[in-house]
């Protein structure tokens, strides 16, 4: 089976490195909260060129600390896109704010910046740009959108190690969210998330909100809950983040490959020229059957994935009005993600490209004949 995201090859390259870093906490008899989290939280700010990083327990739980640090209140507006994973509304609804959707570019999959100011309204507190599949929202160009006083927390959960004119995701907004899920470009063994920001007050607010809004053992003086990064997952994270650069370079390199061998056949996610993406999905769209070619591919024993299958408006659990999101509709009839991970051989990106390749030609002939 060739699989979307094979996690299994690069804990072999790294397995001594990772097997004696949770040895070494399971040793220390401290799990919660300690040197690990706090080195990981000083070398991962440093990474991204921030003031503060402070973990919690997963990427969703990320975006909602991060909204509640920045004053986003039951009420409020906090305007998104639509065409993300589910826990970008989630956590929106869960502080009680309302989303409100702006339409993506169709050939970048972002948030269309030129819809933003149409969005606006007195209730609008905070924007939660998407940097999707490792690709970046021109953070700059939004914030001369929204002006000084609308709230800006970058969705960083895809975009590790990805730059925007030598600058790191999630260094540019108020505050930005990372999920380190398994499959994202650092991720851990279990659910992991961290906040980022400049700001002392917003770092202060999620560490004390990630424990229960406690000053000590006894002492709770604000609303909170149990969002902690542990400390095995931490100590995952520092070993894989010294090969973060590395292994988004190596995806680089499969995505250009992908293109070199499917030049006809697939459009894929236009990436402005001042990113350097980190392709955390190789997204695109198809310019033949979509559903006709995951069959085709599946058949071969060849994994692909949808992103995504449907806008967030069209979810059972979505609650609001449904805005007409044209672009977003096209891009979720048309996406399909290919096969890449860092580890992936390029013997195999040649294998999933002859395969695309060859049901293209078939379709062109049935077309002819």
């Amino acid at each position: 089976m060739i699989w979307r995201c094979d996690l299994t090859l690069q804990y072999l390259e790294m397995k001594s490195e990772i097997d004696e870093a949770m040895q070494r906490v399971l040793r220390s008899g401290r799990y919660v909260l300690a040197d690990e989290v706090r080195a990981f939280e000083q070398e991962f700010a440093r990474y991204l060129g921030v003031a503060h990083a402070v973990g919690v327990n997963s990427g969703t739980d990320a975006i909602m600390m991060a909204l509640w640090a920045l004053g986003v209140q039951p009420g409020d507006e906090v305007i998104t896109t639509p065409f993300t994973a589910i826990p970008t509304y989630s956590a929106i609804r869960h502080v009680g704010a309302t989303a409100v959707f702006v339409d993506i570019d169709p050939r970048t999959f972002l948030m269309d910046l030129d819809r933003v100011a149409a969005a606006i309204t007195p209730r609008t507190r905070a924007v939660v740009p998407v940097h999707l599949f490792g690709n970046l929202v021109d953070i700059a160009r939004l914030r001369g959108i929204v002006g000084p006083h609308i709230k800006i927390m970058e969705d960083c959960a895809q975009s590790h190690g990805a730059t925007l004119r030598g600058a790191q995701s999630g260094s540019f907004g108020d505050a930005s969210a990372f999920s380190f899920y398994p499959t994202k470009n650092l991720g851990g063994y279990g659910d992991g998330g961290l906040v980022a920001t400049n700001d002392p007050a917003v770092a202060g607010i999620v560490r004390s909100r990630r424990m229960y809004g406690m000053v000590n053992k006894d002492e709770f003086v604000e609303d909170g809950v149990n969002s902690r990064l542990d400390e095995l997952q931490a100590a995952v994270l520092r070993v894989k983040l010294r090969y973060l650069d590395a292994m988004n370079a190596r995806r680089r390199a499969v995505a250009a490959l992908y293109r070199e061998l499917l030049p006809d056949v697939l459009h894929p996610q236009q990436i402005p020229d001042e990113v350097v993406p980190n392709y955390h999905v190789y997204a695109a769209t198809c310019a033949t059957d979509r559903d006709g070619l995951i069959a085709a591919l599946d058949a071969q024993a060849i994994q692909t994935n949808i992103y995504y299958p449907m806008p967030l408006t069209r979810q059972k659990g979505y609650r609001g009005a449904t805005p007409a999101l044209e672009a977003t509709h096209a891009v979720c009839r048309q996406a399909i993600a290919l096969p890449m991970y860092p580890e992936i051989p390029d013997a195999i990106v040649r294998t999933v490209a002859a395969a695309i390749t060859t049901f293209a030609q078939g379709q062109a002939r049935g077309v002819r004949s």
